[in-house]
């Protein structure tokens, strides 16, 4: 198939060669489709390719069209003579040829490609045929004369009837005798006739000696006919008397015959190392046989060898991939990138996916070292590797420790110009698995500070399961050209992550600062309080002789202290020991949370009173408001300690008895109420002191409530009071419930209703006591 007039299926159109390919029919129903060059292209069902078998019908794409391909039908009509003309003018709209044995019949003498042959008379339709011996009759096969082919015949399908005519004699003879094949086709000369059993409307015809070539010619129609069984016998012979054009012949019919055998790959290296140049293609096509058993031996790879040195393009694809997982040789990457270079020249688009790996490895090292420029860090997920190896000195370290590296780097250097630069190399150990040295220059700014230079990523990059290219480890090294204002102000480093500002003692704390404050922004989201007491503890041990990181100290334990209040429970017990360091340094909201954890118990033994010592310790260190809080509660309540009222009372009343914080008032009006019990006089105060604080404080408003319940002067200020009660029990306050319980029970502010005291006596038993609430959650 082609655009040249001589070819037997002539197709014009856009990248049609004028012998594009080769249609083999291989069985009763499939054919085969071999492109005579690499650059012939055609499609199967919409698939390209250059070599395949295919059962019809299938759809056949070739110069821009697309074509129908099926056998015909006995009751489609014979091919009208336009048809043998070749397909040079309009085409047809159906664009399907119909592939069918020719059921042309010759005139006697008739030229029929290469030979002339006699008509031999059809037989009656409808005979019957009856098995009986019969003399073998003669048909005289005679070279052609050089005469001018007619005008109305293609010889190309002339020499397909020969092939045709020839088959039909042989099949009445494999019939009967399988087993003098041989015979027949070496010896023309016998007088005696065979028993040959007719079946169906087979012809018996006598075949005399015809020149190799025109024997080779012959069996190659019988090929393309679907007889290769008979074609091998025809050819074994000649094959046998060193003739390589029948060695090529007879191993593709061996090949299309049966099971792949070692004589396919024997005869078509005998043809080619004889000098078939025609044979070449084929035989690097059975060499890398998915069939052959010995398509990875070192005999194949002497083959593909041998195919390249002779010249066969389509020989350099395999071999390099030979040399690249090391099949009959040893791997040798160098070997296969050159063979795969060849194969590219060549043509083949496999070798192109193969080259790209290079390509593609290299690009993700630049777009690495182009996102140092980026304020974000978030990119890194794309260029790096989740189960990295060395990274800039972190050793197999977890992603959040890279991206915590790549933060600083982006911290130390605010203002960053980071390019790209000519050089890149690729060293391929695999081809999912790249080397790359990639330069880049740099200028890096911190106020006044300008570094400048070169530097090399080295690195190396890996294709994972999603055929996206990631780096696995990298390494960097930096050649400064340039420091601005001078030398002494920079620490030298030979990576670009080691430079660093050398600092005076002033800007060191601005920068543990900077980096506190980065660790501490979002804390109030994230819960995660780990970051920020591991770089707190390291500036305290950094700087033992300055405070100035109290603050952060301080905030970082109330946000930690509320933490432990709303959740009821120590997330982290690791935790607690930062949080000691920071108390035995001197931070008082490290006293207070620590004193915390040792009155709950959590993260450290329960010890209630060295946590009231720590509530002392706070507060008369700092004289701060929440600490004084915590130590007067501890006092009343007797937190491992006897209760002491009066001291609490008398530590408390002058500064909170007006207070309008609700803890601060909660605590004053139950030590009011002590010493209201002995002074009636007080229950106003009491009540003055909570109804400041009812809105906010839900266990205020029970305790108001119960004021005016006992001690209201009317009955208006009775139902308030049992109006407070019942506020604070649906607020979900249980002895708010327990009060209201009682008070239906007794008809106390209320009328008497056994129900709703039970309902309510019930409620508070399987209702959990509402969650305390820390200090610093209000403000005055």
């Amino acid at each position: 198939m082609g655009s040249a007039p001589e070819c037997e299926i002539m197709i014009e159109g856009t990248g049609v060669l004028p012998k594009h390919c080769t249609l083999y029919r291989t069985g009763d129903r499939t054919f085969q489709i071999v492109a005579l060059y690499a650059a012939a292209q055609f499609s199967v069902n919409g698939v390209i390719s250059g070599e395949v078998e295919v059962e019809v019908p299938f759809k056949f794409g070739i110069g821009g069209e697309v074509f129908d391909l099926d056998l015909a039908t006995e009751e489609e009509a014979p091919i009208p003579e336009a048809m043998e003309e070749p397909l040079a003018g309009p085409r047809s709209s159906r664009r399907s040829y119909l592939l069918k044995p020719v059921a042309l019949k010759p005139r006697p003498g008739q030229r029929v490609g290469e030979v002339i042959l006699d008509g031999v008379p059809p037989a009656a339709e409808g005979a019957q045929m009856t098995p009986k011996p019969v003399a073998r009759p003669t048909v005289k096969l005679e070279a052609a004369a050089e005469t001018k082919p007619q005008p109305d015949e293609e010889e190309s399908s002339s020499f397909l009837l020969s092939g045709l005519v020839v088959c039909g004699a042989m099949i009445a003879g494999i019939v009967y005798w399988p087993h003098h094949l041989d015979h027949l086709s070496a010896s023309t000369s016998a007088a005696t006739a065979e028993p040959v059993t007719a079946v169906a409307t087979s012809v018996a015809v006598k075949v005399p000696d015809l020149p190799p070539q025109d024997s080779v010619r012959a069996c190659q129609c019988l090929l393309r006919a679907g007889a290769p069984v008979l074609a091998s016998h025809v050819l074994m012979p000649l094959a046998e008397a060193g003739n390589v054009e029948a060695m090529h012949q007879l191993a593709l019919a061996l090949r299309a015959s049966g099971e792949f055998g070692d004589e396919v790959v024997f005869l078509l290296r005998q043809a080619v190392e004889g000098g078939s140049h025609d044979a070449l293609r084929d035989f690097v096509r059975v060499v890398d046989d998915v069939d052959n058993p010995a398509r990875y031996t070192e005999s194949a790879l002497q083959g593909l060898q041998l195919a390249v040195k002779l010249g066969e393009a389509s020989a350099w694809m395999p071999l390099g991939e030979r040399y690249e997982y090391g099949n009959g040789t040893q791997p040798d990457i160098k070997l296969a990138l050159a063979a795969f270079e060849k194969a590219k020249a060549a043509g083949d688009r496999r070798a192109d996916a193969k080259l790209s790996a290079q390509r593609g490895a290299m690009e993700r090292a630049a777009a690495f070292v182009r996102s140092w420029n980026e304020v974000s860090v978030a990119s890194l997920l794309d260029h790096v590797a989740a189960g990295q190896g060395m990274f800039f000195k972190l050793d197999h370290s977890p992603m959040e420790a890279l991206l915590r590296q790549e933060e600083e780097m982006r911290a130390r250097w605010p203002l960053r110009r980071i390019s790209v630069a000519a050089g890149a190399k690729a060293e391929v150990e695999t081809f999912d698995l790249i080397k790359v040295s990639q330069p880049f220059q740099f200028e890096v700014q911190r106020g006044a500070r300008i570094a400048r230079g070169t530097g090399v990523l080295a690195c190396t990059v890996q294709r994972d399961q999603a055929d996206v290219w990631r780096i696995t480890d990298a390494d960097d090294r930096i050649e400064i050209h340039e420091l601005l204002p001078s030398e002494d102000q920079f620490l030298k480093a030979a990576s670009l992550r080691a430079l660093k500002p050398a600092f005076t003692h002033a800007e060191q704390m601005d920068e543990a600062r900077l980096e506190i404050l980065e660790r501490m922004r979002g804390i109030e989201d994230t819960q995660d309080f780990k970051p920020a007491l591991t770089v707190l503890l390291g500036v305290v041990c950094e700087f033992p002789q300055e405070t100035f990181w109290k603050p952060f100290a301080d905030t970082l334990c109330d946000r930690m202290a509320r933490q432990l209040f709303a959740e009821g429970k120590w997330l982290d017990a690791s935790w607690a020991d930062p949080v000691h360091q920071f108390a035995e340094r001197g931070s008082v909201s490290a006293m207070l949370l620590e004193g915390h954890l040792l009155a709950a118990g959590y993260g450290m033994p329960r010890d209630p009173a060295r946590s009231t010592v720590l509530y002392q310790k706070a507060f008369e260190a700092s004289q701060r408001r929440d600490a004084r809080f915590y130590y007067a509660e501890a006092l009343f309540q007797g937190h491992g300690l006897s209760e002491d009222v009066e001291k609490a009372g008398a530590f408390v009343l002058p500064f909170m008895s007006r207070s309008k914080h609700p803890l601060e008032a909660y605590l004053a009006a139950h030590l009011l109420w002590r010493k209201a019990e002995t002074d009636p006089a007080l229950w106003q105060q009491v009540y003055d002191t909570l109804s400041r604080v009812t809105d906010r404080h839900p266990p205020a408003k029970n305790l108001a409530g119960m004021v005016l319940l006992n001690h209201g002067q009317t009955t208006k200020e009775r139902k308030t009071g049992f109006a407070a009660i019942q506020a604070a029990a649906e607020e979900g306050v249980v002895e708010a419930m327990k009060n209201l319980s009682n008070c239906y029970q007794e008809g106390i502010g209320c009328e008497k209703d056994f129900h709703l005291a039970t309902l309510w006596k019930q409620k508070a038993l399987v209702t959990s006591p509402p969650r305390r609430k820390h200090y610093t959650e209000f403000a005055e």
